[in-house]
């Protein structure tokens, strides 16, 4: 016993001496949030110098060698393994109308995303392209010569004007040229500064302000005088500004300016640390690009870095950057009193105030397990025992501390309305500074063996509710109940008091709601997903906040709504990394390694308010060959049967590393499937529709399915055959009916056509034949009419048999009476014969066979006949006849086509060929020797 108390003495009397060390302040200053996106390899990414952000798909890289990269949020992909790039390194590059526009040795070119081609964009004769950019929906691209402007939608430029530039800078409302020696403002033509020869590197301008960046430093001009330098010695990359004030990119960081109304800005580098996962990464900054809405991204030697808009009202405090040993060490407590905010770490303790600026700081002798407050007094436990820490002076006292409690190794604190809960291994302590009472409960306020305090809620009269690695106690009148198993609801880490009585318990397991009077059983209000950790819960007059490895949970404590902020990239966030929140004044404070965050309710409605980013994708390959590549209108991929296909889904600008739920709706693929790293693959797709289905967190917190992407894989060859066939068929019986009918229409015109003609034919014919007899002087009428019927066939064969029979008719009527009734029937066939001819030439249809059935004999009877009867064919006595009407025709003067088809011939052409081949000479060559009275 007397070794043990002579131990404590000389505990206590170290711990005293160890007090009476101190170490300055520290400086400490406040840090802007940045997202940080390591550079996966070197080898693939060498020094950014250009980034053009496509806002929510992806960012879009050029590094020192002229090569292109694409970043979707969460991979890098080479543009030269999607088309193949002219020779040639590419020097600079704009994102315009879904299209990559680059110049490769002083020509330009444009790169089709959704299409995946690119071209050439002619600029004139001897052009040579210095820069490109985008300035109010409008591409402008300077030249040796020219600057061009190109609208959207079109390829070829819509206005020229004469301005030789080297450079083109964007900034606000103005868009500013490099010339010669000046500097000039294109909308107009006023030079703003004169350069001479120096190298100028960026230019931001606007409200008659000017800031120009050099190899040496940076200048401010007004009016176009120089008013003051800053940032001496420094290479200036690039310079942008926003509502929060001047950023400016050099070789040696990025440095912020505020924006004054009166007299220069004050220029700070914006700190870099590795450990902290809302700093800067990198040092040299390369490239500075501005969203539309505010974000900003930065690209430096290391990684990219994105820094959204919203966290402007943010206030923020960088422990990491102040504590050099921070990767070694954990946050141990925060507490707030009288607006400062105290926050300890081991044996550090810093005070901020309201906006999360430092105040003071200082270093103990001993380590902090844990600080409450209680009476407007810091109350610290270590294992040196209970300490009282002053709040305004950072002064370690042992007054109000009991000898009972001094030298115990205490491993936890927590404080109730009047009294503290002080842990020591599975002991338990409860003191009353007021009174200055101690009770020591030992182990057994707890059956489990083991058992560790965690938090306490006093509730005055109507007792006390203990959180503990077992589960939920209640201590009432001495006595301890245990109320909820650790196997129900898990280890309980925090206890509080809801809006209508009930308790929320932030355990292992989720935040659970449970009725202070036991009438029901605990309910799950947030639970505990995979990969997904609740640290902290913090209740404000209306919601209820839980902050977790993925964000921030909101329960809306009156209508039960729940909504959800992602946090982004936060993989430091852990489980054996603590966080503390609470809830001041209605503004969220939250604390964890990374440093502290004050909310305020304005801006935490404003979060919750903002639409959640979703995921996209950043590109296709079909078959291993790379597809598509950060297209902004990608929603269809027709592909063939039995292909691959791998799909990268990005998402910006938050690199998601729990990867992604997905599932693809058609065939047989129904399940859903999880991916870490955010590559999707689907091997030997059949014929058919497929959609992408993605599962993700809504705003509201609840899960969300939406279709990503579209893909139609068509049928093998084999089984469009029958379609094809079907077409084919199809379409060969349209062509069947559409030329038959266009054949009978030919067919009714033409007969229409032949029978006029035959009628003039006629109507020819009767006036010869009165002629005839009239020349006759009383000639027999029937040696007239003979060579009536004859006529037609004047020439060849025909007029010689027609002037034999006219020779044997004119020896008189004996001649015919001597021959006897053989000859007569002989005569009468022939001349049936040739009416027939003589009538039915022009129908194209008169044939051998129609002559042989209205003669009621057959064909080959009838050609016999026929051949001994005149001596040649049928049908070279019907093409004569056909022929000879031609002529005539021809005589009248009609047209040839009309004859050829009055005649009996379909085709012109085979008119015209039988025609030479009767007379020597085509129908035009006749008629032109008829007309010239040759013939």
């Amino acid at each position: 016993m007397s070794s043990r108390i002579i131990y404590r003495i000389a505990s206590t009397l170290l711990m005293f001496a160890i007090l009476l060390v101190f170490i300055a302040p520290i400086q400490v200053t406040a840090s802007p949030i940045f997202y940080a996106f390591p550079f996966t390899s070197h080898d693939d990414i060498n020094d950014v110098v250009d980034i053009e952000y496509v806002p929510n798909h992806g960012v879009w890289l050029l590094d020192g060698e002229g090569t292109v990269n694409f970043y979707d949020g969460v991979h890098y992909h080479p543009l030269s393994d999607f088309i193949s790039p002219p020779e040639g390194r590419i020097s600079r590059f704009a994102m315009f109308d879904n299209s990559l526009w680059f110049i490769v040795n002083r020509k330009l070119f444009r790169f089709d995303v959704a299409a995946n081609e690119f071209e050439e964009i002619p600029l004139g004769e001897g052009e040579s392209a210095t820069d490109v950019n985008v300035f109010q929906r409008t591409l402008w691209v300077s030249t040796s010569s020219y600057l061009y402007q190109f609208i959207e939608g079109t390829k070829a430029p819509t206005n020229l004007t004469r301005l030789p530039l080297k450079r083109l800078f964007t900034s606000e409302e103005n868009l500013i040229g490099l010339g010669a020696s000046a500097l000039i403002n294109i909308a107009t033509e006023q030079h703003l500064y004169a350069v001479e020869q120096k190298l100028v590197a960026a230019v931001h301008y606007g409200d008659r302000e000017l800031w120009v960046g050099f190899d040496s430093g940076l200048i401010r001009v007004v009016d176009g005088n120089e008013v003051s330098r800053h940032l001496d010695g420094m290479t200036i990359s690039a310079i942008t500004q926003n509502n929060e004030g001047i950023w400016v990119g050099t070789d040696q960081g990025l440095y912020h300016g505020n924006v004054r109304e009166r007299g220069e800005p004050s220029f700070s580098l914006v700190e870099s640390n590795t450990d902290d996962q809302f700093s800067l990464l990198g040092q040299k900054i390369s490239d500075i690009d501005m969203g539309r809405v505010g974000e900003m991204w930065v690209s430096t030697d290391t990684g990219l870095n994105y820094h959204p808009p919203s966290s402007k009202d943010v206030r923020r405090f960088a422990l990491p950057q102040h504590f050099p040993d921070w990767g070694d060490t954990e946050l141990s407590s925060m507490v707030s009193l009288h607006d400062k905010h105290y926050v300890s770490s081991k044996n550090k303790v810093i005070v901020l105030d309201d906006n999360l600026s430092p105040l003071d700081s200082t270093k103990l002798g001993f380590a902090i397990e844990g600080m409450v407050t209680l009476s407007d007094t810091l109350w610290v436990a270590s294992a040196s025992g209970l300490v009282v820490l002053e709040p305004h002076t950072l002064q370690v006292s042992m007054d109000n501390v009991p000898e009972r409690l001094k030298g115990v190794a205490f491993d936890n604190i927590v404080a109730d309305s009047h009294s503290l809960w002080l842990v020591e291994e599975q002991q338990v302590f409860r003191f009353w500074p007021d009174s200055q009472t101690v009770i020591n409960f030992g182990a057994d306020w707890s059956a489990q063996k083991n058992a560790q305090l965690n938090a306490v809620l006093d509730l005055d009269e109507k007792g006390s509710w203990l959180g503990a690695s077992d589960g939920l106690h209640f201590y009432f009148d001495g006595r301890f109940q245990h109320k909820l198993s650790r196997e129900s609801v898990g280890s309980v880490l925090s206890v509080s008091l809801g809006k209508n009585d009930e308790l929320w318990l932030l355990t292992t397991k989720g935040v659970y709601q449970y009725p202070i009077d036991g009438a029901s059983e605990a309910k799950k209000v947030f639970g505990s997903e995979l990969g997904v950790d609740e640290a902290c819960l913090a209740l404000s007059k209306d919601f209820a906040f839980a902050i977790t490895t993925k964000g921030i949970e909101r329960f809306n404590l009156i209508s039960g709504q729940r909504h959800h902020v992602e946090a982004g990239q936060r993989s430091s966030l852990t489980t054996h990394n603590r966080e503390l929140c609470a809830v001041v004044n209605e503004s969220l404070l939250v604390a964890g390694d990374y440093g502290v965050f004050l909310l305020t309710s304005d801006k935490l409605k404003a979060l919750f308010d903002a639409p959640l980013r979703t995921s996209v994708v950043g590109s296709v390959s079909v078959n291993g060959k790379p597809w598509r590549l950060g297209a902004i209108t990608l929603d269809q991929v027709s592909i063939p049967s039995k292909s691959s296909v791998m799909i990268d889904i990005g998402k910006m600008p938050f690199r998601q590393d729990e990867g992604v739920i997905y599932r693809l709706e058609g065939g047989n693929a129904e399940n859903w499937h999880e991916t870490k790293d955010q590559h999707l693959q689907f091997s030997a797709l059949e014929s058919g529709a497929y959609t992408l289905m993605i599962r993700e967190r809504s705003q509201g917190g609840e899960k969300i399915e939406r279709p990503l992407i579209t893909l139609d894989v068509a049928s093998p060859w084999y089984q469009r055959l029958g379609a094809v066939l079907l077409a084919i068929i199809t379409l060969a019986l349209f062509v069947i009916w559409y030329y038959r009918r266009k054949t009978a229409l030919v067919k009714s015109h033409n007969l229409q056509l032949r029978h006029t003609v035959h009628q003039k034919v006629i109507e020819i014919d009767r006036r010869e034949s009165l002629i005839i007899n009239a020349n006759s002087d009383g000639a027999d009428k029937t040696t007239t009419s003979s060579v009536f019927y004859f006529h037609v066939l004047h020439d060849g064969h025909f007029a010689q048999y027609s002037q034999q029979v006219g020779a044997k008719e004119q020896a008189g009527i004996e001649f015919v009476e001597n021959k006897g009734p053989q000859y007569l029937e002989q005569t009468q066939w022939q001349k049936d014969v040739l009416d027939a001819i003589s009538t039915h030439f022009h129908d194209p249809d008169f044939s051998l066979a129609v002559l042989a059935k209205a003669f009621f004999t057959s064909e080959r009877s009838l050609q016999r006949r026929f051949k001994a009867e005149f001596g040649y064919t049928f049908k070279e006595a019907l093409i004569s006849t056909r022929l000879a009407n031609a002529q005539r025709m021809l005589y009248q003067g009609d047209k040839i086509a009309n004859v050829a088809i009055a005649c009996g011939f379909n085709e012109p052409s085979y008119f015209t060929k039988s025609f030479k081949a009767k007379y020597g000479y085509t129908p035009s060559q006749f008629r032109e020797r008829y007309e010239r009275r040759e013939i």
